[in-house]
């Protein structure tokens, strides 16, 4: 048996695993770019990735339901000496699967040594159990390798040749030898150990899920045809389509850009007679964008298997959505969906070393990485991007970069580091988008709402959105507007999830029974609802423009102009949200000397690189900052290897999620019937800042269940408000 509980037979697993690798093999021809021979390297990895497990002790312990305390990788890998290749070719073998499942820096279960007896003797009791069964790999398993290599390849490749005193060479393996030549090596074979090992990982593990094969995407533009006739197509859509290489495309909110960017995929993708075999990463910021363009891509391609969706809460987001989270998870997180949505850290993640991360290297040869809203990250990120952005050159992919908001000075960047075609609509044609007119307000939120509420109502202007900078002020602002009998709804970060979604659905579908949503920064993307109004606090330019973008959403249809009103004055505390707060404060002055006038959708690049000028320079410091460090970590990164790179990436993008008071014993409930998913449902979002401050203001409030490994946050929360700067007095406190 290769498994149990449900059993798998070995040759019925390695069969499996070798369908999955002839469909890479016909999905991706560039692999064999690596080395000439490299699928002979694969398939004789994946043919004996698994044959320790023939050992007695693994069969007799997974039949009782227990765990074999050996690595069944490592009887596996001896068996790489009889394959009739060079040296070094028999070492990529062997290190492939001798990492399978553990990376060599894995302490608690080392590779033998002879240098260590302990060690070395558990290896030779181990082979001893191995050969308990030789009669089984002489007899069944190895007579059947030639017609594995004649499906695979059609030919009989005749590499694997047993000798006859096979039994004494796999009890003197010399794995010292093989590290050695590891440790002198790995910079030299450094492509083919990363390929080698993610290449059988997927094969491994898609087999292991019960898949076959992986899948092909149909082809594109006959896709986005069906939902719009091609002569339907906008200018910069019909050019996308003929563009082949890198892309960078400016384009206004509503164009049309996510089929620019299907339509460019079409363009640059390899294709077979059964489909698109191009892997496809449309990268995007924020969750809620990320669920909301799945949802999108399912309308066009319309089955789970080809459309993925991969954050870091995505399992929950399946789960919600009656998909089957367990299988699509898994799937998602492997060489199998053609068409991922995901945020940057996940294919981060695989540059820094966290998990299987030769398996996504792999999936990013000859890949094409989609970045929409280019313009919503931080410095940092911004940096790593285009650290990555460098290192995938070699692997030959491909990238689009989308933004109707990018200044010039960061478009530069990636205009110099990509070499792209650039696209952007005539001005003729982005002025027919010019939807919004900008009208300054002195004062701050206090002071105004009061005034504005009543005036959006009688004018009908309502539904109308009120954006608010911080958590706290828009709390507040809630409260005026409810005190005045008016029908509001609040929307911010501090929600739990669940709720978060209950008031997402409310606000898509129900948006006109309300009068006032005030949000903070979470409506700036993602929401496709139309305001009639907005009255927001000062922000940088670009994300005042994220704002007005849900404001008359449709209006470029009828030539219809809003109004959007932007007050001259914030709180103190959007000094902690805007770093450096100067770019809020010249975003200000541009827009006062628009005051009255229409935002032309033509002027917008300019005015937001503008609003940059006077922090251009320290912010290109920190984002080459960031450039140069990442690189230096991405070049460093050994194969087959963790390293202390996995702990950087998560010091750099570890957040809190607490579970208020309220919630903690359904969360309890949760995790003991079994649904631990659930415990999503409960989770709050906590900024560090936010944390640390009230710990200060209250003590310890937060409380750590180490059983059952979740944070308790030990203040009010409010299905309307969320979680409040105040100690939760009703009920018992942790």
């Amino acid at each position: 048996m290769a498994k149990f509980n449900p059993n798998d037979f070995l040759e019925c697993h390695v069969n499996d695993s070798v369908n999955v690798m002839k469909s890479i093999k016909s999905a991706f021809p560039w692999i064999s770019e690596i080395r000439e021979n490299f699928w002979e390297l694969l398939f004789y990895s994946v043919i004996l990735h698994d044959i320790g497990k023939c050992s007695m002790g693994f069969q007799k312990n997974g039949a009782k339901g227990k765990i074999w305390r050996y690595r069944h990788e490592i009887l596996s890998t001896a068996f790489a000496q009889f394959l009739d290749f060079t040296e070094e070719e028999r070492n990529l073998v062997a290190l492939s699967i001798l990492t399978h499942h553990k990376y060599l820096s894995d302490a608690l279960l080392p590779v033998p040594t002879k240098a260590e007896k302990f060690v070395w003797d558990a290896y030779l009791d181990r082979v001893g159990e191995l050969l308990e069964n030789s009669d089984y790999i002489e007899e069944v398993f190895v007579p059947k390798i030639p017609y594995w290599e004649i499906y695979a390849f059609r030919r009989a490749l005749g590499k694997f040749r047993l000798s006859n005193n096979w039994k004494e060479k796999i009890k003197e393996y010399d794995f010292d030898e093989l590290l050695n030549w590891y440790d002198h090596n790995w910079e030299k074979y450094k492509e083919e150990l990363i390929f080698l090992k993610g290449l059988l990982n997927a094969c491994d593990h898609l087999s292991s899920a019960g898949e076959t094969s992986i899948r092909l995407l149909p082809f594109i533009a006959d896709a986005v045809s069906l939902r719009i006739p091609r002569e339907g197509w906008r200018p910069l859509q019909k050019q996308a389509n003929q563009i082949k290489g890198n892309l960078l495309l400016r384009a206004p909110t509503g164009y049309g850009k996510t089929e620019c960017a299907l339509l460019w995929s079409d363009a640059n993708s390899h294709s077979t007679k059964k489909g698109i075999s191009s892997r496809i990463f449309y990268v995007l910021p924020y969750k809620a964008s990320i669920n909301a363009m799945y949802d999108r891509m399912l309308e066009y391609f319309k089955s789970p298997e080809l459309v993925g969706v991969l954050h870091s809460s995505s399992s929950y987001y399946l789960y919600a959505s009656n998909f089957e989270y367990k299988r699509l998870s898994s799937l998602y997180q492997k060489i199998f969906t053609p068409l991922k949505i995901t945020t940057p850290f996940q294919i981060m993640k695989a540059f820094f070393g966290v998990g299987f991360f030769e398996m996504t290297l792999s999936e990013l040869k000859n890949a094409l990485l989609i970045f929409d809203e280019i313009h919503a990250y931080e410095p940092n990120i911004l940096g790593i991007i285009l650290a990555m952005l460098e290192m995938l050159k070699e692997y030959k992919t491909k990238a689009l970069i989308m933004s109707a908001t990018l200044p010039e000075f960061i478009e530069k960047l990636f205009v110099e580091l990509l070499n792209p075609e650039k696209r952007e609509i005539p001005e003729e044609e982005a002025n027919k988008f010019t939807r919004h007119r900008v009208k300054i307000v002195d004062g701050n939120i206090e002071e105004n709402i009061d005034n504005f509420a009543s005036k959006f109502k009688k004018e009908v202007l309502t539904p109308a959105l009120i954006a608010c900078n911080t958590v706290d002020r828009a709390i507040e602002t809630y409260r005026q507007l409810k005190s005045f009998g008016y029908s509001v709804m609040l929307l911010h970060s501090r929600f739990a999830y669940g709720d978060r979604e209950i008031l997402e659905k409310k606000l898509r579908g129900n948006l006109e029974n309300y009068d006032f949503v005030v949000a903070t920064q979470v409506v700036e993307v993602s929401l496709d609802i139309s305001f009639k109004t907005i009255l927001s606090e000062p922000a940088p330019l670009d994300a005042l423009i994220q704002r007005f973008g849900r404001v008359n959403r449709h209006g470029w249809r009828h030539n219809k102009i809003a109004d959007v009103y932007v007050l001259d004055k914030g709180s103190e505390n959007d000094k902690k949200v805007y770093k450096p707060y100067n770019v809020v404060e010249e975003s200000i002055k541009i827009l006062d000397e628009l005051n009255g006038e229409a935002l032309k959708e033509p002027l917008i690049p300019d005015l937001v690189s503008e609003a940059y000028t006077k922090v251009r320079g320290k912010l290109l410091k920190d984002i080459e900052k960031y450039k140069n460090m990442a690189l230096g970590l991405f070049k460093s990164l050994q194969p087959l290897k963790k390293t202390e790179s996995e702990e950087k990436f998560y010091e750099m993008f570890k957040g809190l999620e607490v579970i208020p008071r309220v919630y903690y014993e359904k969360a309890i409930e949760a995790i003991e019937k079994g649904k631990g998913i659930e415990i999503h449902r409960y989770l709050v979002p906590v900024p560090y800042w936010k944390y640390f401050a009230l710990q200060n203001k209250f003590g310890d409030v937060f409380y750590y269940d180490s059983k059952h490994k979740i944070i308790v946050a030990n203040l009010k929360y409010d299905h309307e408000l969320g979680l409040l700067d105040e100690i939760e007095e009703d009920i018992e406190i942790i």
